[in-house]
């Protein structure tokens, strides 16, 4: 029982360690499918970003001549005489990436949305424990990573902020007014972004006849 247990902590273990390797193609086959068969203009913005990150870290690493570890590599092995493959950025930069992205749209908007928050973060731990558990980086190594990430991340929600949450006002539909909508029901006055800020009936009425008494009133004393 007890090897069992054992050999479930490995099994698990070496699923997250894989989930992890490959996260950053998963970010990149998912935004851009997302962009492309939903038409999210969100998706394409993140796409743009990952690529402009993975941009400025191939040129880091040829200025620099940095040589990334073997257990570093997505694909191949030197063991099996295969040719090794990496990617750009270090996972742990690319993930910082994303989550300073996100934390900044939300420090933005002034809205804190716990689900992404929270899962951001522990995504973001669980990568940088994954790549130090195998020997890929040393403690110092994600640190510095973790930094440089969330510095271009920032930088480049910085520059995209207006797009990003027009992207986000489009997918939610309230880029549109009421009228844009066709509602007959309320009037422009009565709808604040997006959200219906009068629904009594005897509100509305009393409000009605307020703003015709204006206009008769009008009336008279311009007459």
């Amino acid at each position: 029982m007890a090897l069992d247990i054992v050999e479930l902590i490995k099994i698990t273990l070496g699923v997250l360690h894989t989930f992890v390797r490959f996260l950053p193609l998963g970010l990149y086959f998912f935004s851009y499918l997302s962009s492309v068969l939903f038409k999210d203009r969100r998706s394409a913005i993140i796409l743009g970003g990952l690529v402009a990150n993975d941009l400025v870290g191939f040129s880091l690493k040829k200025y620099f001549k940095f040589e990334p570890r073997e257990e570093c590599a997505i694909f191949g092995s030197k063991d099996a005489g295969k040719s090794l493959g990496f990617l750009p950025n270090s996972h742990t930069e690319v993930m910082s990436f994303i989550t300073a992205f996100f934390y900044s749209n939300m420090w933005h908007k002034y809205k804190f949305d716990l689900i992404p928050f929270v899962s951001l973060f522990f995504m973001t731990l669980l990568v940088a424990w994954s790549r130090i558990s195998i020997g890929c980086k040393s403690l110092q190594d994600v640190l510095f990573n973790i930094v440089v990430g969330t510095m271009l991340g920032m930088l480049y929600y910085y520059f995209t902020r207006k797009s990003y949450m027009k992207a986000e006002e489009e997918a939610k539909g309230t880029d549109k007014t009421v009228c844009d909508l066709g509602y007959d029901n309320y009037k422009c006055s009565e709808i604040r972004d997006g959200t219906v800020i009068m629904r009594d009936p005897e509100e509305k009425k009393k409000r009605r006849e307020i703003e015709e008494t204006d206009e008769d009133q009008g009336w008279y004393d311009t007459a």
